[in-house]
């Protein structure tokens, strides 16, 4: 990703949120406990315990509970200590888990714990190599996305979601060295971290400046203050309708952090036998890929099989009807926001963790939906401004923001690209024309947010009128000429009154029901 640089090393080791590792002594030592399953290294603590258990005993007895009671003495709000860390319970969270809030300003708080010494971490617009890696303060309200990497090897990535809510809240994850994932931690082990915040707090990396780990309070200078405006400009651009509906939908999980990674497949896909082979193997579901419920099937159909004639033409030449079926299903009840965040998500998880499964559902949601959706803007123009808007966007971050664009994964989609917003664009022009004074101000946006498209394609050299020349000649390198004649546009030329006809011919070969001056 463009603009990675080498991080500094942090100071965080000193200050930083550690893992309070009650084992982390000899066999024999009292504080030491047994971690069974799964769970987390420095889940169970013990503070005292009353009386040193021997060999025997510690073996027979149970292991205590990882998490405590919750709504202890029928209280949904716990203070911990002087740190200014509350425990809530969030009944209106898509979540089950309790969130936890800080009150020393800036924004949320994102830590992740054992993350390797030097790793490759990117969040949103940003990326950098990272050492002793603890987290990120001052995030802004709205969707993230983070991910991260071995430095070295950049082919396999992990990353997740959260969403800001603006109340300070604090986000904590781990990292599995085992599995080479990050996971949600034990709730025991994310109050211990959310306690002891106030005491590194100002040694996390700030959002706006990964660069330098400034105490709090330190203004950013005007270069770096426009940098980080320009970034989270394009950010919410890129992710503005990311909500919690939409993650917990395509992801299929309800928790306060929602995970990708590279190997997710769309669900539904046929798996090769190596992939097959390696679902049965790996029965862990930590190391199994996860499926992505995208509501728009790519092996969906825009026609159904029991409309007929002029209709059944219509709707395979035209998405329009078939996207707000979809919509409009009993189970889905999809708004525009959900169209657009469905978009947006397959885009950021694409193109950052290099996701197979994503790129393919972006190409076939604006190939074969949004840019055939040639009536959308007549009668859902709300909709489609917003995804033309959203395309602009993410053509301008795929050329100016990344080391490798979105048109590179696929020649032919590129060019399959650039000929359908040729003829969006002339359909478009015809359907604002006919509306002509009648056309609402939500009709207008459309084709302002078009020009944006076209304007962010210019610098792929593409030209979007579609009146240039078709056939001609080209001299070779020997002098020769040669007659070429592009077709690419034929079946749009040959539509309206330039449309082929079927006609009646008589014995002789001629046209019927034509004036005959001979008969």
């Amino acid at each position: 990703m463009a603009g990675e640089r080498p991080f500094p090393a942090s100071p965080l080791p000193i200050g930083g949120p550690r893992k309070s590792s009650s084992g982390a002594r000899s066999t024999m030592s009292p504080k030491s406990v047994s971690v069974l399953g799964a769970h987390p290294y420095g889940s169970l603590h013990i503070v005292q315990p009353d009386e040193p258990m021997d060999i025997e005993e510690r073996q027979d007895s149970p292991p205590p509970p990882l998490d405590p009671p919750e709504n202890l003495n029928s209280r949904n709000q716990v203070q911990f200590s002087d740190a200014r860390t509350e425990i809530q319970d969030d009944s209106s969270s898509l979540s089950n888990s309790v969130s936890m809030s800080h009150s020393m300003g800036g924004g949320d708080v994102l830590l992740i714990l054992d993350l390797p010494e030097v790793y490759l971490v990117g969040y949103d617009t940003t990326s950098f190599t990272a050492r002793h890696f603890g987290g990120i303060r001052d995030i802004p309200p709205g969707p993230h996305f983070f991910w991260v990497t071995h430095p070295d090897s950049g082919a396999v990535r992990t990353g997740f979601w959260i969403v800001s809510s603006g109340t300070h809240q604090v986000h904590v994850l781990q990292w599995d060295k085992f599995n080479e994932t990050v996971l949600e931690p034990s709730r025991a082990e994310a109050r211990i971290q959310a306690e002891n915040l106030d005491s590194f707090h100002d040694k996390l990396v700030p959002y706006n400046d990964p660069s330098s780990v400034n105490p709090e309070g330190e203004k950013l200078d005007t270069t770096v203050q426009k940098a980080a405006n320009e970034k989270w400009k394009i950010w919410k651009q890129l992710s503005g309708h990311v909500i919690e509906q939409v993650l917990s939908r395509v992801t299929g999980q309800h928790a306060s952090s929602w995970h990708v990674d590279t190997t997710d497949r769309v669900k539904g896909a046929v798996l090769l036998g190596a992939e097959m082979e390696l679902e049965i193997r790996f029965a862990n579901h930590v190391l199994q890929s996860r499926e992505l419920n995208f509501s728009f099937s790519q092996h969906s159909k825009t026609y159904s099989a029991n409309t007929l004639g002029a209709a059944r033409s219509l709707a395979a030449t035209d998405a329009t009807s078939y996207m707000m079926s979809v919509m409009s299903e009993p189970n889905k009840e999809l708004s525009e926001v959900d169209v657009v965040g469905e978009l947006q998500f397959a885009f950021i998880v694409g193109v950052h963790l290099g996701n197979d499964a994503c790129i393919q559902q972006w190409w076939h949601m604006v190939l074969k939906l949004i840019l055939k959706a040639y009536l959308l803007p007549e009668y859902r123009p709300v909709l489609a401004a917003k995804l033309l808007q959203t395309i602009a966007a993410q053509l301008q971050y795929s050329s100016e923001w990344l080391d490798e664009s979105i048109m590179d994964y696929s020649g032919s989609n590129s060019q399959e690209l650039r000929l359908a917003l040729i003829i969006y664009k002339r359909r478009l022009e015809e359907v604002l024309k006919s509306l002509g004074t009648d056309a609402t101000p939500e009709q207008t946006k459309v084709g302002t947010a078009f020009a944006r498209v076209e304007a962010e394609v210019v610098a792929l050299g593409w030209d979007l009128h579609a009146d240039y020349l078709r056939k001609g000649k080209v001299m070779m390198e020997d002098g020769e000429e040669v007659e070429v004649e592009m077709a690419e546009l034929q079946a749009e030329d040959e539509r309206g009154e330039w449309a082929p006809e079927v006609v009646e011919l008589d014995e002789h070969g001629r046209q019927r029901d034509l004036v005959s001056w001979n008969d």
